[in-house]
This record gives structure tokens, sequence and C-alpha cells, in this order.
């Protein structure tokens, strides 16, 4: 198998890396910079942070706070129509996947004729490169800062779409676990448990290589090792960094491999009930495990390696797909993850089929599902 290890961004990484914001974009020639963040970010006190850090080096700076959760194709469009007008020459993004999201897709409308709707993955229709962007993630979980992937909430068909390609690729990530300090308990699990699954699903994709194999399997145990830790003490400097490292990987590995079932249940789930994104993909990712435990037996075997569970090697693949997914939600359960059943009625469950079905990741799946598989999928992630 042929495989493509091309998608690596630059990385500034370690506690206080985002002090070097404004020292990295002025040496990329950049005069005037659109900051994009949420009302989130900045109630942290971290975007103020960022924002001084770039005007000490002299930058000027245009604010974008006004970031939703699951950006919108309007909002994106509208922040693009006013970056445009101020003739920004770089992009920093500052958050959690919302607000990178957000920051790549605008990027896109800097140097390519709106709306954002035209440039989504299944229309075909590629993009040239944006400007010059940085991404600073506030948390361990989405690893947008290192994929060329923005995910977008498109209002017209209630359904999230990628944009793919050189606008939506950082030119540099900044990861500084120190921003991660303040992050409440729920968000670290949902967050980590995002990051855990970008790592299983690109172990066990059809996309799958040595070079993302190598980066999900690290990432596995470096989340099981320190996520409970994180979440039980925020500030635990060690597991915050190791969680940084972790995310970032994830999404590095993801970037090549791309991840699939449980992530097109959580993008569907997402969209239609307004699930936290790293809810979504922590209950859906057991029975996505367990589905597609007979195409790929050896990648969930180095799943439950990575995990540090102890597997009888006598199992068969469905045995041992139940036995990874257990321990799934085991991990789920411990860090805190709710149940759907917090968030939508049982009997909406299958008018999430053709959505999950549809959706751009369903195609990475190392093996393919029926209405009915998809519909029972969703219904072990809805009885976690």
């Amino acid at each position: 198998m042929i495989g493509s290890f091309s998608r690596m961004v630059p990385v500034l990484f370690g506690p206080g890396a985002s002090m070097h914001t404004g020292l990295k974009v002025k040496q990329a020639g950049i005069q005037k910079v659109l900051c994009v963040y949420d009302q989130g970010i900045k109630s942290a006190g971290i975007a103020d942070k960022v924002i001084d850090n770039l005007k000490e080096a002299g930058l000027k700076v245009v604010i974008f706070d006004e970031v939703q959760p699951d950006p919108s194709d309007i909002l994106i469009n509208e922040a693009a129509q006013m970056a445009i007008a101020e003739k920004v020459d770089g992009i920093v993004g500052v958050g959690g996947g919302s607000s990178m999201d957000a920051a790549k897709a605008i990027n896109v409308l800097l140097t390519n004729p709106a709306p954002i709707n035209f440039y989504y993955v299944a229309t075909g229709n590629e993009h040239k490169p944006g400007k010059f962007m940085v991404l600073i993630p506030t948390t361990a979980g989405t690893g947008s800062e290192a994929t060329p992937i923005s995910v977008v909430s498109d209002i017209p068909t209630q359904s999230k779409k990628g944009v793919i390609g050189p606008a939506t690729t950082a030119a540099l990530a900044i990861v500084d676990p120190e921003l991660l300090l303040g992050l409440p308990p729920k968000v670290t699990a949902s967050t980590g448990m995002d990051a855990f699954s970008h790592a299983v699903e690109a172990l066990t994709s059809k996309g799958m290589n040595p070079m993302s194999d190598l980066l999900a399997e690290k990432a596995v145990s470096l989340i099981v090792e320190n996520l409970d830790k994180a979440v039980k003490n925020g500030s635990d400097m060690a597991a915050r960094t190791n969680m940084s490292f972790a995310s970032l990987i994830a999404g590095m590995a993801f970037s090549d491999a791309l991840v699939h079932w449980g992530h097109a249940i959580a993008h569907t789930i997402g969209a239609h009930h307004h699930v936290p994104h790293g809810v979504g993909c922590a209950v859906a990712l057991p029975a996505a495990v367990e589905y597609v435990a007979d195409a790929v037996p050896d990648k969930v075997q180095r799943v439950a390696q990575a995990m540090g569970l102890s597997i009888p090697k006598d199992l068969t693949p469905l045995e041992l797909g139940i036995k990874v997914a257990d321990a799934i939600r085991d991990l789920n359960r411990g860090v805190g993850i709710p149940s759907l059943k917090d968030f939508i009625e049982e009997d909406s469950l299958e008018q999430l089929v053709d959505g999950a079905m549809t959706d751009d990741c369903a195609m990475f799946g190392p093996k393919q599902a029926s209405a009915k598989q998809v519909l029972a999928m969703i219904k072990k992630a809805y009885e976690y």
C-alpha cells in the first residue's frame, strides 16, 4: 500500500508558546491580522493576551469575536466580507474546534470568491491558497491546528460539510498547554475523547498508513494515561502537556488516514441536535469500533494494546471488537461523558441514518454499512 505523509503543519509547541505569536506573524511579513475567536475565549482572558502580543510586535489587529459553536456558512460568509473590507493580510484563529474551523473557512474566502458553500468537498471545487494563517488551540481535542479540514454547518441542508485544501491548512500551529489550565472538567473530558476518537478511527480507517498508525497509537496511549488526570486536576501541567501533544498528533494522524463511522454519526447528531461534538464522537466510537472489527481485527488489536488492555489471543474479531468497545465505554464513563439521552429522544434516531450515510467521513470506513447497520450503530451510541 502506498501512503501519503504530506500533511504535516509546522508546529511551535510547549508551555508559553503562545507568547511568540506576534514574533512569528511579524517574521512572515504580515502587517494587519484578523484575530478569530469566541466570547468564551475572550471571557477567559486568552484572546486579550494573544492580541496584546500581536500588537506589541507592531501588528495591526482586526477582531472577529462572534464565533458560535459549529460555525455556519452564513457566519463564515459575513465574517470574510468584513475581513476583506479591512484588507487583512494574515489570520490568527484562537480557541477550540469551532474557532479554528471558522478561521480556516474565512481564510478560503480571503483569496477565493464567496460563498464558502462553493468549496464543500462534495462539490469537487478547489480553492487557491489563502493568507498566512496561525492556529492556536485552547483545548486538547479537535487537533484542527494540524489538519487541512474546516467543518462548516450548512444551514440550507442542516448538515455539516467539509472544506479541504491549502487555505484551510495552517502555515503554523502554536500549541501552548498553559492555555488549557482553566478548562472545565466537562470540556476537558469531551474534547479529550474527541482526540481519542480521531486516533482510534485513524488507526482503523480505510486510509490508514504506517505514519498515521504510529501517531495514532501514541495518541491513544497518551490519552488513556492522562485524560482522567486532566479532568480531575485541571492544574496538572504534565497531564495538560501530554493531552495537548496527544491531540496534536491525533490530528496529524487523521489528516492523512481520515476518520470514519464514529465521526459520520457524530457530525449528524451534532447538525440535527446540537450535541457537543466531543460527546457525539465519544458515544459513537464504541459502536463504530465494534462494527469494523471484523474488517480490521489487527488494527483493533493495536487499539487494545495502546489502551493497555489484556486481550485473550483466542477471541474472534467480533469478540475483540466488543471487548475494546466496552473498554472505551468505561473510559467515557470514567471521565463523565453524558448519555445522548440527555440531548435527544429515542424516536428521532431513524432520522439520523441518511445523514450519517452521506457524511463525507462514511466513505473512509474499512467496510461500508447498510441503513439497517448504521441505525444499529446509532442505537448503540444512544444506549451508551
